[in-house]
C-alpha cells in the first residue's frame, strides 16, 4: 500500500482542485441540521450517485477512485457517521487514457469534467473497481477502525474522519482507507480494509 502521506496529499489536492465558495441562507439551526444530515453520503452512496453521468460520458466507464474533499468547516462530528458531504469520484475506461471526474458538493453532483490528457498512459484493467466488489461501506468500516484504535478525527486540516477507496493492485483488492490523525494531532494515521471482505489491512 502506498504511504499514508501520499494518500492525504491526494485528499488535499482534491480540495484545491474543486473548491468553490457558495453562500446559502437557511431558515433556522434546526433546518440546518436536517439538511446537513440529508447532504451526507457514504462512500458507496457517493459512487452510486456519480456513476450515471460517468456512463453517459462513456458506456464503458469504470471506477478508479473515490475520496472525500476537505471542504467542511472545523467541527467535532465531521465524518463520525462514516459519511461526508463533499466527494471526488474518478472514472476511466480500461486500456485507454480516458479520465472523468464527478465532483459532489453538499450531497449533490456539482460538476463533471472530462480530464483526459494527451499523451497520458492508459489505465490498466487491474486498476479498476467493480461495484459488485464493494460489499462494505464507509460507516461500518469506520466502526471497525474505531475498535482497532489509533485513528482520531482531524481538527484543522484533513478534518474529521476521511475516506478513500482505490484498487490495491499489489493485493488485487478494493482498498478502503479510514484516514485521521494520531491522538495528539501530529501525525496522519489510517486504517485500511478490503472493501469486499471487511478484512483489516495494516498500512505500510
Amino acid at each position: 500500500m502506498k504511504k499514508i502521506v501520499f494518500v492525504v496529499l491526494l485528499l488535499f489536492i482534491s480540495v484545491g482542485a474543486v473548491e468553490k465558495v457558495s453562500a446559502r441562507t437557511l431558515p433556522s439551526t434546526e433546518d440546518q441540521v436536517e439538511v446537513d444530515e440529508q447532504q451526507e453520503l457514504s462512500i458507496k452512496q457517493a459512487i452510486e450517485l456519480a456513476y450515471p453521468p460517468a456512463l453517459k460520458w462513456h458506456k464503458n466507464a469504470q471506477l478508479l477512485q473515490a475520496i472525500n474533499i476537505d471542504l467542511d468547516k472545523p467541527g467535532k462530528s465531521i465524518g463520525s457517521n462514516g459519511k461526508r458531504k463533499h466527494w471526488n469520484i474518478q472514472f476511466g475506461v480500461p486500456d485507454t487514457n480516458k479520465f472523468f471526474l464527478v465532483t459532489i458538493h453538499d450531497g449533490k453532483i456539482d460538476d463533471t469534467n472530462d480530464l483526459t490528457g494527451d499523451g497520458t498512459s492508459p489505465y490498466l484493467k487491474k486498476e479498476f473497481i467493480q461495484m459488485k466488489d464493494i460489499k462494505y461501506d464507509s460507516p461500518e468500516l469506520l466502526q471497525k477502525a474505531l475498535k482497532i484504535g489509533g485513528v482520531y478525527p482531524g481538527k484543522d486540516w484533513a478534518k474529521g474522519y476521511n475516506f478513500m477507496l482505490r484498487k490495491d493492485t499489489e493485493r488485487n483488492v478494493p482498498l478502503l482507507l479510514v484516514i485521521g490523525w494520531n491522538s495528539d494531532q501530529t501525525k496522519i494515521e489510517a486504517a485500511g480494509f478490503n472493501a469486499s471482505t471487511g478484512e483489516y489491512i495494516k498500512p505500510s
